[in-house]
This record gives structure tokens, sequence and C-alpha cells, in this order.
């Protein structure tokens, strides 16, 4: 088993919705026992006087983002240094580009992406509808955004980003995914009965020694984990997403045939949470990972 270092990223200006902020305080407990670990590794996200359009009048807190996803940078590509397998637990999911861009340069670029969520996360400064930088880390991983959002030095290689259950995202999106010839499942077709199909598929067109996992917990069907922070901007009405149970196989599958060096856990939102049961659903593919790594 390979030695799990958690990593608390509780970052809210990616999107600005409280909530998935607090989340690795409130699953703290869980993470310590079932991972049998301590967690004391948390990001510093303070920031003096964030101005949500400084200097920009389209891009969201892009001060802030950046600044404490470069200190999440500078603790995952210490984390690597130590032979650990860093699990960023957040927090939005703009704390990609820190923990990518960390594995990509300790790696030398040697890294894949398997991208499991509804967003494609995939806009620039020029395509973003909201300006939500949350909506921006493969972008900035790839360097399809400008100067302002540099981090690290590698960058990822469109070929090596997989996406797993698509269901929302802008044309401008999909037309570049699509250009790129960037590998995508939607939700619709990710079923339970499928998954080792489908990561049979991936690791054989995988070319990297080295894989990072960035799990959405909102990728889930709302119905069976509404505690995330899209249920909280109300995005969707219908019922898009995999079913609990495919995504707790597609983690375990993908674990154990994956060399997996790193992992975000992200946009679980513990304020939505009143009866807990989306916690304990987050202790259970806490497990899988234990065993499965």
């Amino acid at each position: 088993m390979k030695n799990i270092e958690v990593i608390g990223m509780p970052m809210k200006y990616g999107c600005m919705v409280n909530g998935a902020d607090l989340a690795y305080e409130y699953i703290k407990d869980s993470l310590e026992k079932v991972l049998d670990t301590t967690c004391n590794n948390i990001v510093d996200n303070s920031f003096k006087n964030p101005e949500i359009h400084k200097n920009d009048k389209k891009i969201k807190y892009l001060e802030p983002t950046m600044e404490i996803n470069k200190r999440l940078y500078k603790k995952v590509l210490k984390s690597l240094n130590n032979n650990n397998l860093p699990l960023i637990v957040g927090g939005d999911h703009s704390l990609a580009m820190g923990s990518i861009k960390a594995a990509l340069d300790y790696y030398k670029g040697d890294i894949s992406v398997i991208y499991v969520d509804k967003h494609a996360d995939i806009h620039n400064e020029i395509t973003t509808p909201s300006g939500n930088i949350h909506g921006m880390p493969l972008s900035i991983c790839i360097g399809r955004c400008d100067k302002r959002f540099n981090i690290g030095t590698y960058k990822l290689k469109p070929e090596n980003l997989y996406f797993i259950g698509l269901s929302n995202y802008e044309k401008e999106e999909m037309d570049y995914i699509k250009k790129a010839n960037i590998f995508h499942l939607m939700d619709y077709e990710v079923k339970e009965d499928n998954v080792e199909k489908i990561v049979n598929k991936i690791k054989s067109t995988i070319v990297t020694k080295h894989v990072h996992i960035s799990f959405d917990l909102d990728s889930i069907k709302s119905e069976e984990f509404p505690a995330v922070n899209v249920a909280v901007e109300n995005i969707y009405q219908d019922e898009s997403g995999i079913s609990y149970k495919t995504a707790k196989k597609i983690l375990e599958t993908l674990l154990k045939e994956l060399n997996v060096c790193s992992m975000d856990f992200v946009e679980y939102n513990p304020t939505l949470d009143k009866d807990k049961k989306c916690k304990l659903k987050i202790e259970e593919l806490l497990k899988v990972i234990k065993e499965n790594l």
C-alpha cells in the first residue's frame, strides 16, 4: 500500500460558493479513521482583501485563486518528493490546477489525468461565461490561458486527458475537446456493468507511467449525493450524473488497474449534508481508496 498523505485545500474562490471550503475539516475524523492517518496538512487559504474583479471585469477572484493554488502546488510537490501519494481534499475544483501541475512538474510531464466530473472545466479566460476559475483548471494545466494563470512548468498534453461522466458543458468546451481529440465519455455511457471495459480501454491507450485522478463528487447523481456545490447553484433539474455504485466501481477499478500517483477529492459541501448520509458515502469511497492503493 502506498503512503497516503492527506492535504486539505479549503478553496472557495474558484466559484465563491460557501461550503466546499469546509469539507476537509468536516470529514477530518473520517479521513483519519478510515485511512488510519493523522491529518494536519492544510493549505493556508487566507488572502488579504480579496477583490472579485481586480484589474479584470470578467475573471472572478483571480489573485486569491492563483495564490492559494500556488501554495497547494508547493505542498503537493513536497509530498511527492517525500515519496507519498498526496490526496487533496477540497474545496472547489479550481484546486486541480495546483495538484495536477505539481504532479506534472514532479514527473516531468509524464502524467495522464482521469477527470471524473459532470463538468468539462476546460474553458479559458475568453470562453468562460461565468468568469469562475473552477471552470478553467484543465485549460490552465494545458496552457490555453494567458500568463496570469501560469503555475509550474510542464503542461498537460490533451491526449493525456480522459473525461468520465460528462453531462454539463458549453459548446466552446466540447468544440475544443473534439478538436483536440480528447477521450471523453458522457454520463449515460457509463454504467456499472461496463466500468471494467471503460478502464481497460483507457489503460490500453495511456502512454504515461503515472496517473492523477481528479474525482468530483458532483459526478454522482444528485438524488444519491446532493451535498455538492453544484446543488447550491441549482444548475441541474434533471437526473444527470452516474450512479453512486457506478462511481464507487470506477474509483476502485481505476486504482486497481492504473499507476495512480496523486488524487483530488472535491466539491463536497457539508452545509447541505443535514442527515450526514453523504458523509457516510464518502467514508465508503475512502475505504475503496485505502484498499486499492
